[in-house]
C-alpha cells in the first residue's frame, strides 16, 4: 500500500488563504477562529492542530506576503552592477508584488496597526525591517564605498527607501485617487538614488 502524500503544507495554505478572507470580511479585531474554521471547511480542532492562535495566524498571512519578495531581493546579483541598478531592481521586485499585496490591503494595513498594541505582531514587523535593511544597506553601502554615492549614513539611507515603500503604500490606503502606487515608487526611487549619488 503506498503511503499518503503529506497534505500538511496545502491545508495550512488553504486555512491562510481562508483566513485572508475572513479578516478581510471582518476586521482582525472581529474574527474569530471559528469564523476561519467555517470558511476554510476545517473542524476547530483541526485549525487549532495548525495555528494555536489568531496571532499565529496572522503572522502566517504576512510571512506568506512577503516571502517571495525577499527571496527574489536576497537572490540580487551585484557583480558588474551599479548600486544604482541594485536598488532599482529591488523595486521592481516590490512593484511585481504590488498586484497580490493590493488585494489584501485591507488586512495588511490592520497587521500595520496591531503592530502598536500587539508583542507577536510588533516581532514579526521589526523582523521584516531588519531583514529588508540587512538587503539594502549593504547595496548602498557599496555605492558609497564605489564612489558611485556620496559618502554618507548608508543605514539611514536605506531607512528612506523602506519608508518610501511603506509610507506611498498608507497614503495610497487613504487617498486612491491621488496615489498611484506604481508611479510614486518609481519616483522616489529615483529622487533617492538621485540624492544619494549628488556630489
Amino acid at each position: 500500500m503506498a503511503p499518503r502524500p503529506d497534505v500538511s503544507e496545502e491545508r495550512k495554505t488553504q486555512i491562510i488563504e481562508s483566513a485572508i478572507k475572513v479578516f478581510a470580511r471582518e476586521g482582525l479585531s472581529k474574527a474569530r477562529m471559528d469564523d476561519v474554521a467555517a470558511e476554510s471547511g476545517v473542524s476547530k480542532g483541526l485549525l487549532y492542530w495548525y495555528f494555536k492562535s489568531k496571532d499565529e495566524i496572522i503572522v502566517a498571512i504576512a510571512d506568506m506576503l512577503f516571502r517571495g519578495e525577499f527571496r527574489r531581493m536576497e537572490e540580487i546579483s551585484s557583480e558588474g552592477r551599479t548600486a544604482r541598478a541594485c536598488l532599482e531592481e529591488v523595486n521592481q521586485i516590490f512593484i511585481d508584488d504590488l498586484n497580490s499585496m493590493l488585494k489584501v490591503a485591507p488586512v495588511v494595513y490592520e497587521f500595520y496597526a496591531m503592530a502598536f498594541r500587539n508583542k507577536v505582531v510588533r516581532r514579526f514587523m521589526q523582523t521584516y525591517l531588519r531583514r529588508y535593511l540587512n538587503i539594502v544597506e549593504p547595496i548602498i553601502r557599496r555605492g558609497m564605498d564605489s564612489g558611485e554615492f556620496a559618502e554618507g549614513d548608508a543605514r539611514r539611507a536605506a531607512i528612506t527607501v523602506a519608508a518610501a515603500f511603506e509610507g506611498t503604500m498608507l497614503l495610497w490606503a487613504f487617498a486612491p485617487s491621488i496615489i498611484q502606487p506604481e508611479d510614486q515608487l518609481r519616483a522616489a526611487m529615483r529622487l533617492i538614488v538621485d540624492g544619494l549619488e549628488h556630489k
